[in-house]
């Protein structure tokens, strides 16, 4: 995650909140009206034409299911899944094209058996919800997209409503949240993730979930991409890398070979494009993040790994860019190290990277200094380079090559 990247999307969004507040209050009220009718006691009451998806609306009230999946799409989409999803439903299927109730094996050998249990799961779903017992929330055999859906719509201040775990795995993923323990939970611990995530930050811990569900989707990380083709398209290098949420990194052991010389554009005659130095920086910064991440991890677990655990729980990422490094560890011995890192999206091959001046003077300062190169970040087993300072003393097969530079223009009244 890109912390500027970031601030930049909150305030666009914040300059959407009024007419996204507008938007959305025909939705609220809806959600309002529904669950007042919809209470416990109205739930026990309801008959399987009230529930089921496939009937007709009933001229009083609401049909629980439709309204929740299409009504209220607005607050977080279901729509799309298998009818199924609702445990009990009525309508044909590939194989018969009869119109009938048909109902989910778990719940019941008959439509009406099924029926009950639903009723009952519901129920119990909506005491768990007020209570926040994650446990059995997660133990209702209610299906995963409806159990949120129902939950989120009930307890709009308590849940989030983002429904799709494939989309719930992504923002953790974009955002640095995952790790190999989370991602396997049970896809209300990882909404329960990035709840924590939004409170946690002094511009989002005031909005409402509704409105930090839009701005995932629609301003940072964005919507999860399909996987598009890079041939003609120019926006390949902007859209979200596919990074995998559970990754083994593998370190790997290289040495540096003598610099090979390079012919300059002018020298061969040969035309040349123009580099465009902002955007391969902007590019190398994005997967970086990602990067930083990796070697995050794979530093505590290696400390871990020796009995360590102590040391593990010190390492963190710099809090400053100023710090000429990316990430405070440590080695076995108790040493103190610090991690500049570096990732491509290439196979193992030449290290190129950016550098800026900061860091290359920092580099030359600060003692047991490493550049962790991170090779094909987009893959489930990166391959990791670690790089003893390469700066101090100065290894002449390190080519360095200014791109840019800082100008300040003192002046004086004429």
């Amino acid at each position: 995650m890109n912390i500027h990247n970031l601030r930049e999307a909150q305030a666009r969004f914040e300059l959407r909140i009024p007419s996204l507040e507008k938007e959305h209050a025909e939705f609220h009220l809806l959600r309002k009206k529904f669950v007042s009718f919809f209470t416990p006691a109205q739930i026990q009451r309801m008959t399987i034409d009230e529930y089921a998806l496939g009937n007709d609306l009933p001229k009083k009230g609401y049909n629980f299911c439709y309204t929740l999946e299409r009504q209220l799409d607005g607050l977080g989409r279901i729509l799309g899944a298998r009818a199924d999803k609702f445990g009990v439903y009525y309508g044909k299927i590939k194989s018969d094209q009869t119109q009938k109730y048909r109902f989910t094996s778990r719940f019941g050998n008959t439509y009406q058996e099924a029926f009950s249990n639903v009723k009952k799961a519901i129920l119990e779903l909506i005491s768990f919800g007020a209570k926040g017992d994650i446990e059995n929330i997660i133990k209702n055999p209610i299906s995963p997209m409806y159990k949120g859906k129902i939950l989120s719509t009930y307890f709009p201040d308590k849940y989030l409503n983002i429904f799709s775990d494939e989309h719930i795995e992504y923002f953790l993923v974009q955002l640095n949240l995952d790790n190999e323990d989370l991602i396997w939970k049970d896809s209300v611990i990882k909404r329960n993730a990035l709840i924590t995530f939004k409170n946690s930050d002094d511009v989002m811990k005031d909005w409402s979930l509704d409105l930090f569900m839009v701005f995932l989707y629609t301003e940072y990380p964005g919507w999860p991409d399909k996987i598009k083709s890079t041939v003609n398209d120019p926006l390949s290098d902007y859209r979200n890398p596919k990074f995998p949420s559970v990754v083994n990194p593998v370190i790997i052991d290289l040495s540096i070979a003598p610099a090979r010389y390079q012919a300059t554009a002018q020298q061969t005659g040969k035309p040349k494009s123009k580099p465009n130095y902002e955007k391969e920086a902007w590019l190398f910064k994005k997967l970086g993040n990602r990067g930083e991440k990796i070697v995050l991890d794979l530093e505590r677990a290696m400390l871990r790994e020796k009995g360590l655990k102590d040391l593990a729980a010190k390492v963190k990422k710099a809090e400053y860019d100023f710090e000429g490094f990316d990430i405070a560890s440590f080695e076995y011995d108790g040493t103190p190290k610090f991690i500049e890192v570096k990732a491509t999206r290439s196979k193992v091959g030449q290290a190129n990277f950016f550098l800026t001046s900061n860091e290359l003077a920092k580099a030359k300062e600060i003692p047991n200094y490493y550049i962790y190169m991170v090779y094909d970040i987009l893959s489930k087993k990166p391959k990791i380079w670690r790089i003893k300072n390469p700066f101090k003393p100065e290894n002449k097969n390190v080519v360095k090559t200014p791109v840019n530079y800082r100008v300040q223009i003192n002046i004086k009244e004429k």
